[in-house]
């Protein structure tokens, strides 16, 4: 037995995605697969450090320490490849936040961000909060995953006046890993026009076998200057809660952007769960996530097994990174919004395509980062409403 098919009860732990469930769907009595947090206890290392600084007792103000830094950059040279130099090297709260703190560094009001889609809901929501222009390419979905459209790209860049790309890499939704190819294209191409690149890669641990995530600034170092890479551990350790990220810029003009921007917004400091939880999970997690990501991929294949034979009209996405399948729905005779109904109806809460942008619409995301007993019932569920 995993020690992922544990069953843990999360109602009544104040849990977004299951005590959020019955104000979201409507209805108490669903299997929430939503949200992009995992209902798997995280690494006992980790857990072994929280109960350390618990004991301890006392929570005053917290300060990041050297042995979080070179956990960091070890962490990221073993596993990606990706050499850190610790001046580069910055902490924020969340990634989400440090995305905003990225557009209101390096742009203006007014000023146009393109981003491809469907992509994460954040990445435009912010962007039209802080009073920019979000523009869009559609990416391309054939054959079971997305690509880029560079020619699109460059049409939108020179027609926008394009002054930030956002990228989502692994991309949320859709699971997409983008090669080093890919991805020096993209550079050459925001090189051509000096657009800066700010490169999410919180999903960079979570990729499934036969794939590599390969950082933005690895696989483009003749533009690293341009690029902001994100990251964090709270996605692959399903620590969300502890609200930690850092991101990674080696341009010092960049660098003092954000640093005046976030001494206004005072969003630089890490709580002392975020400190003693990263670096805990960075030491002592790989065989933990060694473990997650054959169980993910099992969940992947069983899913993929039972859509195919119950609802064969129903594509089914390669999923190469993060624990979210997309699923194509668009050849049901039926719109989404009925397709919502009928799976709120029958009892599964999912997150519907058009909320990813509208090249998402007629896709759902479905979250498999759950034990099997949970998995099983949560698709035997699914595909009733999708047959209805």
């Amino acid at each position: 037995m995993s020690q992922f098919d544990e069953v843990i009860p999360r109602i009544g732990t104040n849990s977004e995605k299951w005590d959020g469930a019955e104000k979201l769907f409507g209805r108490k009595d669903i299997i929430p697969m939503w949200v992009a947090d995992m209902d798997f206890r995280a690494p006992k290392p980790v857990l072994d450090a929280f109960k350390r600084q618990i004991d301890h007792g006392i929570f005053g103000y917290s300060t990041k320490s050297e042995a979080l830094i070179q956990a960091v950059i070890d962490w990221n040279k073993e596993q990606h490849q990706f050499e850190i130099d610790p001046s580069t090297l910055f902490f924020n709260g969340a990634v989400v936040p440090t995305i905003s703190l990225a557009i209101r560094s390096l742009t203006k009001e007014g000023d146009a961000v393109l981003m491809v889609s469907p992509i994460y809901p954040p990445f435009f929501n912010v962007t039209k909060a802080t009073e920019r222009h979000v523009v869009m390419s559609p990416l391309i979905y054939e054959n079971h995953q997305y690509r880029m459209d560079f020619d699109d790209l460059e049409k939108r860049i020179k027609e926008e006046n394009v002054k930030l790309f956002l990228l989502c890499n692994p991309q949320n939704p859709g699971g997409r890993c983008f090669t080093k190819e890919e991805l020096v294209e993209l550079a050459e191409l925001c090189e051509k026009y000096q657009i800066p690149i700010v490169s999410d890669e919180i999903h960079a641990d979570l990729v499934m076998k036969n794939h590599q995530h390969v950082p933005m600034m690895v696989a483009a170092p003749f533009y690293k200057d341009q690029i902001i890479t994100l990251m964090a551990a709270t996605k692959t350790f399903n620590l969300a809660a502890i609200k930690a990220s850092y991101y990674i810029i080696t341009n010092k003009d960049y660098q003092a952007k954000f640093a005046a921007e976030q001494n206004y917004a005072t969003t630089n400091g890490l709580n002392v769960f975020g400190i003693v939880g990263t670096e805990a999970a960075y030491r002592y997690g790989a065989p933990w996530l060694k473990e997650l990501k054959e169980y993910i991929y099992s969940n992947y294949e069983y899913v993929k097994a039972e859509i195919e034979k119950e609802v064969p009209e129903v594509g089914v996405t390669d999923l190469e990174a993060t624990y979210l399948m997309w699923l194509d729905c668009r050849s049901l005779s039926k719109d989404e919004k009925t397709i919502y109904a009928d799976l709120i109806e029958a009892g599964v809460g999912v997150q519907m395509g058009s909320g990813f942008g509208h090249s998402g619409k007629g896709f759902v995301r479905f979250n498999i980062a759950c034990p099997k007993e949970t998995l099983e019932k949560a698709v035997k569920l699914l595909i009733q409403g999708l047959k209805k």
